[in-house]
Formats: structure tokens, sequence, C-alpha cells
């Protein structure tokens, strides 16, 4: 049975930002290769890369995650982190998935899982 048509986004859109996000928030924090994190990888980066991943990764999260009613706005956010994951990692982020860790694989599953879902929802979604 196919839902109504109505302003905003369906439910399942915002918990597949929720999802993919929290999917690659906690794939920060485990092994993206054998005895280190990307977490850990913050003692080694000089400027904020580190943080804008995690905070691009939060973000989806939480727009997915609270009710209001600022749906385009949170789609726009989210398709913004998540193509800016796509855009930091590029064409690495299958050698994420294929060749590194959990916590990798984690990470990669949720940048191209993301972007195409928010990308989906936005364009699906009514004025």
């Amino acid at each position: 049975m196919r839902p109504e048509a109505r302003r905003g986004l369906y439910l399942p859109m915002k918990r597949f930002m929720l999802a993919f996000g929290l999917l690659g928030l906690v794939g920060c924090f485990l092994p993206l290769l054998p005895g280190i994190s990307f977490f850990d990888l913050r003692h080694f980066d000089a400027g904020w890369t580190v943080w804008a991943v995690i905070g691009a990764f939060a973000l989806p999260a939480y727009v997915g995650g609270i009710q209001g009613t600022a749906d385009r706005s949170a789609l726009f956010a989210s398709v913004g982190c998540f193509g800016y994951l796509a855009y930091k990692f590029g064409t690495g982020v299958f050698d994420l998935v294929f060749h590194g860790s959990i916590g990798a694989i984690m990470m990669g599953v949720a940048i191209i899982g993301g972007l195409a879902s928010s990308a989906l929802a936005l364009a699906s979604s009514k004025r």
C-alpha cells in the first residue's frame, strides 16, 4: 500500500538519515585498520579534518532524529554533509569498504548509503 502524499519527508527517509549518520559516527571510533581508529588519527592531523568528518556524520544523525517541521533544510544539511564526506574520501570510500576493518566498512557504507538516500529523499520531497 502506498503512503499518502503530504508535505515534507516521509518518516523512513528521516530514519535512513539517522541510521547512516549513526553508522558512520560509530564507525569513526572502531578500528579503521588493525590497531588504529579514525578518531586516533586526530593526533597525526594538523588541521580539523577528523573533527569535520565526525561532525559531518553527527549532523545528519541529529537532524534525522529530531522531530521538526524544517524537513527540507534538514535534507539540504544531510546532502551537504554526506556530499562533503564523499568529496573528502573520494574513490577511497570503496577502499574503505573492501579493504578496511569494521570501522572503515561502517564509514564507507554510511557515506555511500547516506548520500544516496539523502539525494533520493531530496529529489522526492515536495515544496
